[in-house]
């Protein structure tokens, strides 16, 4: 490769934003200092927001995240900062238990439990141990696989997945009816006198069971700037979700209803100054996640030998084919489940917000286009435009953008880390 060619590479990867598969468009573009129009190729991220497809695109929507969130708690972005005044929680919601699994609990240990199984010993059925006494390292891959593969559910786990975002609706709308039954209301008339927001974000678990992270905020009746009436505390607002909560259901279309499980988390933002940060970058970080965080599980399946050829993991794989299988039976074709195989049945969507929370994706998407126009130094001609791929013309480009990304990741912490030695940073 020559020097020219060199450059033209290093070029075409800035120009992309570092992007790991860049879509190339190509049409005519009008150059804003002499008015010639010519035809032209473009680059354009991906915007794909899963670090294991695209690390570049995944960090820009992951900060966009970390602002949606952090502006719905302390305000910013055109929400404003009374609502850091407004009684604020974050809840942490999970899935029953479909079967003993691996895990570090707060002591440092796996399953403690040795009741008796069917033959009157400490096993299952099956013949295998029902407690284990390792402290597991948090990289230990048994971690979230189950202590029998035989005695756990796969079938009600997948299906919990598939009705979690129906159980969270109804749970929002019991958590709306308690505050309007405070209030001598019916659910429809809370709005005369107060607000309820939400931010929604689902993780999926190690053990292949989706758990959400919430933030629910309440507001005056008028507006995000007005405060919630007296009577509608914290701690009012902490018991109506631990109440809804509890008495949350969903009915299964394979018969039977759906739950919650027995945690719950739910945190006070009021207690602590910088629970907002916290609670923005922890949210954050889940959003750019796949299933488990690898590329195994970023697409949709197509054939079901895809996912037997998954050899990595027994349990992600059953999962997967679980979820697959299921989509066979007629009651359950609304659910969709072959085409969120890969999802092990979760149909929902990875954020969702009620419409007055903060400021949304497609804002900031806008604003960032806005000024990134004022750099150009052509226009496109609307409507000559067409697809012409994806990635680069070279196929070096995929691993000098992502170079590229990790050095500029490398500058930013080192940047940080000047500025909070020197007291620049909280």
């Amino acid at each position: 490769m020559n020097a020219d060619e060199r450059a033209r590479l290093v070029r075409e990867v800035e120009l992309s934003g570092n992007c790991s598969h860049p879509i190339r468009l190509k049409g005519e573009m009008v150059n804003l200092s002499t008015g010639e129009v010519a035809m032209s190729s473009l680059r354009v991220a991906c915007k794909d927001r899963r670090r294991a497809v695209c690390p570049a695109c995944s960090f820009l929507y992951k900060a966009d995240a970390w602002i949606m969130v952090s502006a719905g708690l302390v305000g910013g972005k055109g929400t404003s900062e009374l609502v850091s005044t407004h009684p604020r929680h974050f809840v942490t919601l999970t899935a029953p238990s479909f079967g003993s699994v691996h895990t570090v609990r707060s002591d440092g240990g796996c399953v403690r439990h040795s009741r008796a199984g069917a033959n009157g010993l400490g096993t299952c059925a099956h013949g295998r141990a029902r407690l284990c006494n390792v402290r597991h390292e948090e990289t230990d891959p048994r971690l979230g696989r189950p202590l029998c593969s035989e005695c756990f559910n796969y079938e009600d786990a997948v299906l919990w997945n598939a009705h979690a975002s129906r159980l969270w609706n109804n749970t929002i709308q019991l958590i709306r009816r308690s505050l309007a039954e405070e209030a001598g209301l019916v659910q429809t008339k809370l709005h005369t006198v107060a607000q309820l927001h939400y931010l929604k974000v689902a993780e999926m678990q190690r053990r292949g069971l989706v758990h959400f992270h919430v933030v629910v905020r309440t507001d005056g009746p008028d507006s995000v700037d007005a405060d919630p009436p007296e009577w509608l505390s914290s701690e009012l607002l902490a018991r109506a979700v631990r109440n809804s909560v509890s008495q949350a259901r969903a009915t299964g279309l394979a018969g039977g209803y759906q739950q919650w499980g027995r945690v719950l988390n739910i945190r006070d933002m009021a207690l602590d100054s910088d629970d907002a940060h916290k609670v923005a970058s922890y949210v954050a970080k889940y959003s750019t996640k796949t299933t488990d965080g690898t590329k195994d599980l970023a697409y949709r399946f197509h054939h079901r030998r895809q996912i037997e050829n998954l050899s990595r993991d027994g349990h992600i794989r059953r999962m997967a084919l679980t979820a697959w299988d299921l989509a066979d039976r007629v009651e359950l074709a609304p659910l969709n489940l072959r085409a969120h195989a890969h999802a092990f049945g979760f149909t929902g969507q990875l954020i969702t917000k009620s419409r007055r929370y903060s400021t949304t994706f497609g804002a900031m998407r806008s604003a960032r286009a806005a000024y990134m126009k004022e750099q150009n130094t052509g226009e496109p001609v609307a409507g000559t435009f067409f697809y012409e791929g994806r990635g680069y013309d070279d196929p070096r480009g995929t691993e000098l953008a992502e170079l590229f990304f990790s050095m500029q990741q490398e500058l930013r912490e080192e940047a940080l880390e000047i500025r909070l030695g020197s007291g620049e940073a909280s």
